[in-house]
């Protein structure tokens, strides 16, 4: 996938994104930080808001800091099943028991 068009903390973001390996997540606030963006949780969800179709990110591998889902409705069902799917554990309220990447 060709990302020229992109700014270079967004290619980095996207990354760490896909680095993180089945089975395992990361929180927002920890992907910015390896991509070099101290306060960047934002940047993470905007990226995996507005990128994540078109560059095949895993983004129901990238939780809230305090372990648990950050969507509503259908995406945090949908989050749930595929990180169930993988071998997490996830409790009813979408609290993921972290096996977090580091």
């Amino acid at each position: 996938m060709d990302y020229d068009d992109l700014k270079p903390e967004t290619k980095r973001i996207l990354a760490e994104i896909k680095a993180i390996p089945y089975g395992s997540v990361s929180s927002y606030r920890d992907i910015a930080i390896r991509a070099g963006l101290i306060n960047g949780a934002r940047q993470v969800s905007r990226a995996l808001h507005g990128l994540s179709d078109k560059y095949a990110l895993p983004w129901w591998r990238v939780i809230r800091s305090d372990g648990k889902i950050g969507l509503t409705g259908a995406g945090k069902n949908e989050q749930i099943r595929l990180l169930r799917l993988e071998g997490l554990e996830v409790s009813e309220l979408g609290k993921v028991m972290l096996k977090k990447h580091d």
